[in-house]
């Protein structure tokens, strides 16, 4: 059921039985299958010369089956045919049987092949033990035709079904491809031509693999194998093949030579450490509320490439959805649908071995899973692929500075209670926070002392006048003094609390004094004090004048007099402080505007920045990681070749101006029958590029205002152009980077075969995210992808996927669903799981590419051809290419 897993194959190694150089001694073959089952090895090609002793390979198959041992054993008979290498040596070829043949069926087979030897009389010799036997022929010095032998194989047989030849290129017998000229090169040349198999070292791969060597040349499998002549040399040299240990599963290899052999135990899939999905378990109802259920089944999961086929409504994406489900993705966008969790659990081996199960949507583990309609979300709309391209970067999510937003938030907060204080009104509707107002205090109080004050008591009330404006001076700073020791009391101990909790912190290596309220408050009570006293003694003098008014004889009502000279003052004094305040408050407005617009400007930097760092993203994208081999380094610049990304600053023009409009009173831009109200906003504020809004922010006089230039600052105190809180509505709106990045931002632009995003088609843009997604996340968690073809372009899947697959599935588990045949049979796809949906119960059937029989509509390989458009010509198509007829 797991498809296609690398096991050890040993293609020529010989038994006890072996008729020349037997070196076995009283090994029996009891012993000789113990060493192999001991030595892990899988498949074996029992070897022999010419033809097999009675029954030798039925003997090995059933002391395998005996002792419970999975070994397949295939025949494998070494022929020495009637042509020289260039020592003088008789070429070796040899000729590997399917499993389904006996050994009698092969030597009876064999036994009406005429030798190239005759006996002394010129009788014929034949490929049997009796006719040498009868000859006296020595099977050392017996060769055969290589034409004649293909001749009656291919006539009694059927090539690719029952038999395939190997040649031995190294070696006694070796025929040396590898050499350039001469007719020794010619013999050989001829000879690989004819072989499907090489038995060679793994310093052969390479050559054999070249389609360069030779005109026409075809990739072929190269086999490490022991050629054990005695049971101590038995597993001791073998091949790694990730194919069924079955004939046919040689003939995958044939097909896919450099995926599906390696000759050394060094190779990448062995070596890398890659985390996959072991299995997924289901059962119970697929959705609550909803008849259809899973059957219930365990499927175990391929490491590398594992395809989903079905038909319609068989449950092919359920699948996918099912295992997405387990997992907590909130904070993914996806069109994955919600399975029920009853019965349901998905396996992860960490790559170490260790296994987590998973069986709660609660679980968070990130893997890269696309499901259905993802593609086509990011590929229709522009701006959500740009924040896909940035989360895809790393870069995604970059908010402005929290600092400077909060200090810009501050300062809109004080400039709008600057507004509000100086749009304060009395009761008669006059602005009382302006200096004219108070200055008419003080003037109209000044001439009401003047009017109590005569030549008699004129210096009096001076003093009372000076000893009152003391008074309110020194009630003032105790008012002020007291407002700080409630701002102590507030604070001082929530600091303390906050400073004691960092000393706690095991990094706060030097510790921090906490604050000591004494040393604050102190000296303010001692003031405080000193400003009571002192006013004590003023209101005594005050009292003291009083006495002094009638020991001079005036003669007037002095508490009445007083009393409104205390009353006059205060109110001068109180103006006098409200000009100080004022004065101060108008200054620190115009530094709120100057600093407002020094603020804006960080937001400049700020997208800079973003455009900046998503031009260095994909530069570090596209640089060669050191972490990497050269064919992974390689695979993820291949994706990128036609990529081209990098940060443009977008001002949002038509929803700037929408926002505008909420701010602002529209009946002054209503739109008439000549100008929109868009074209009209438009005239006034004079913004069409991000420079002109900078320009606005930084208080330039670009605002259109009866024909006059005015700066923005201006325009907030045009009163007509706002309703009630409109100006400051627009001063959020401009100013505040929550809003700003609505309409003013920084994208991640991208061109794909030099296109601009707008002049690619649907499927083009799908393309690109599906390369880019790939390439920014390219060996590590499962990738799941769920109908690549819905959304990508034909040319892109035949041309880059099908082959990026075939690569990519070493350094990572890919699994995908898929209705395109050569999403299957051309990535060689390890696993094929097959969904079946009998009256809305849903189970799946799983195998390898290798497994079933077209012509008996049985197994995989006829599901492939069943149900997907195309699949028996993608199986013919790949087998015709390496000269395999397709199986019958």
């Amino acid at each position: 059921m797991i498809g296609s897993i690398w096991n050890k194959w040993d293609l020529h190694i010989h038994s006890p039985y072996t008729h020349q150089a037997n070196e076995f001694g009283n090994t029996t073959i009891d012993n000789y299958v113990d060493k192999l089952i001991s030595s892990e090895i899988s498949l074996i090609g029992v070897t022999n010369y010419f033809f097999f002793k009675d029954g030798e390979l039925d003997e090995v198959r059933e002391k395998i089956r005996e002792k419970g041992a999975e070994i397949t054993v295939l025949g494998n008979l070494e022929f020495r045919i009637d042509q020289q290498n260039k020592d003088g040596e008789w070429i070796n070829i040899h000729c590997i049987f399917s499993e389904e043949l006996s050994t009698q069926k092969i030597n009876d087979i064999l036994s009406t092949l005429p030798f190239s030897n005759t006996t002394a009389d010129r009788k014929s010799i034949y490929c049997s033990q009796q006719s040498v036997a009868d000859s006296k022929a020595k099977l050392s010095e017996i060769v055969v035709k290589f034409d004649s032998l293909i001749e009656h194989l291919n006539k009694n047989l059927k090539f690719g079904v029952d038999f395939l030849i190997a040649a031995c290129p190294n070696g006694y017998g070796g025929f040396r491809p590898d050499m350039t000229e001469g007719r020794s090169y010619a013999v050989a040349l001829e000879i690989e031509k004819r072989c499907q198999i090489i038995l060679g070292r793994p310093q052969d791969r390479d050559f054999f693999l070249n389609e360069d060597r030779y005109s026409f040349a075809k990739q072929k499998p190269v086999f490490y194998a022991s050629d054990s002549h005695d049971i101590e040399t038995v597993g001791s040299i073998y091949s790694w093949v990730k194919a069924k240990p079955t004939f046919e599963g040689l003939r995958q290899s044939i097909i896919e030579p450099d995926l599906r052999v390696q000759q050394t135990d060094d190779f990448v899939e062995k070596q890398y450490i890659k985390p996959w999905f072991k299995s997924v378990e289901l059962g119970g109802k697929v959705f609550s509320g909803e008849e259809i259920t899973f059957f219930s089944q365990t499927i175990p999961l391929n490491p590398s490439l594992v395809t989903i086929i079905g038909g319609r409504g068989t449950g092919k994406s359920l699948f996918l959805d099912a295992m997405h489900s387990r997992f907590n993705h909130k904070a993914e966008r996806s069109n994955a649908r919600k399975v029920s969790g009853e019965g349901l659990c998905v396996e992860l081996d960490q790559g170490d071995g260790t296994v987590l199960k998973f069986n709660s949507s609660s679980n968070t583990y990130s893997y890269l899973h696309v499901s259905q309609g993802d593609v086509q979300h990011f590929s229709q709309i522009p701006d959500d692929l740009s924040d896909e391209i940035k989360r895809m970067l790393g870069i995604y999510g970059v908010d402005f500075d929290s600092v400077s937003s909060s200090e810009i938030s501050r300062n809109l907060s004080k400039y709008r209670a600057f507004v509000e204080y100086w749009e304060d009104v009395d009761p008669q509707g006059q602005r009382i926070n302006t200096q004219q107002y108070q200055q008419d205090v003080i003037e109209s109080n000044t001439q009401l002392i003047g009017t109590l004050t005569n030549p008699q008591n004129k210096l009096l009330i001076e003093q009372y006048q000076n000893n009152s404006k003391s008074i309110n001076e020194k009630s003032n700073y105790i008012h002020e003094a007291r407002g700080s020791l409630a701002l102590i009391n507030r604070y001082v101990k929530e600091i303390n609390q906050s400073v004691t909790k960092l000393n706690e912190n095991i990094f706060s290596l030097e510790k921090s004094a906490l604050i000591d309220e004494s040393v604050l408050k102190d000296p303010i009570d001692k003031n405080i004090e000193s400003c009571n006293v002192e006013i004590e003694k003023l209101k005594d003098s005050n009292g003291d004048i009083a006495g002094q008014f009638r020991q001079q004889g005036i003669n007037q009502d002095i508490s009445s007099l007083l009393n409104k000279v205390t009353e006059y003052q205060k109110s001068i004094d109180q103006a006098s402080a409200k000009l100080e305040e004022i004065n101060k408050k108008t200054s620190d407005y115009h530094e709120y505007v100057k600093k407002r617009g020094e603020l804006a400007l960080l937001y400049k930097q700020y997208l800079d920045i973003q455009k900046e760092n998503i031009d260095q993203a994909f530069k570090n994208l596209k640089a060669k990681q050191t972490g990497w081999n050269d064919e992974q380094n390689e695979l993820v610049q291949s994706m990128l070749s036609d990529i081209h990304i990098n940060g443009r600053i977008i001002f949002n023009v038509d929803r700037f101006y929408q926002g505008i409009e909420e701010c602002v009173n529209r009946g002054k831009f209503r739109g008439t029958s000549e100008r929109s109200t868009l074209e009209r906003l438009q005239e006034t504020f004079c913004v069409s590029s991000e420079e002109d809004f900078f320009n606005l922010l930084a208080g330039e006089k670009i605002i259109n205002y009866d024909g006059e230039p005015i700066n923005i600052e201006d325009f907030f105190w045009k009163s007509e152009f706002f309703n009630k809180g409109g100006r400051f509505e627009l001063l959020n709106y401009l100013f505040s980077p929550a809003n700003i990045k609505n309409y003013l931002y920084t994208n991640a632009d991208f061109q794909y075969k030099g296109k601009a995003v707008n002049k690619l088609s649907v499927g083009q843009r799908g393309t690109f995210y599906v390369c880019l997604k790939l390439a920014t996340d390219p060996f590590g968690s499962p990738f799941v992808f769920d109908q690549p073809e819905d959304d990508l372009d034909n040319d892109f899947i035949m041309s880059q996927l099908v082959p990026l697959f075939r690569k990519i599935k070493k350094y990572r588990q890919v699994i995908i669903v898929t209705h395109n045949a050569n999403l299957v049979v051309n990535t060689d796809a390890e696993q094929v799981i097959v969904a079946v949906n009998q009256g809305e119960n849903i189970h799946y059937m799983a195998g390898s590419v290798e497994d079933g029989n077209v012509k008996t509509n049985t197994g995989i390989r006829a599901d492939i051809c069943n149900i997907l458009e195309g699949g028996s010509y993608a199986f013919e198509k790949r087998e015709r290419k390496y000269g395999i007829q397709e199986l019958a």
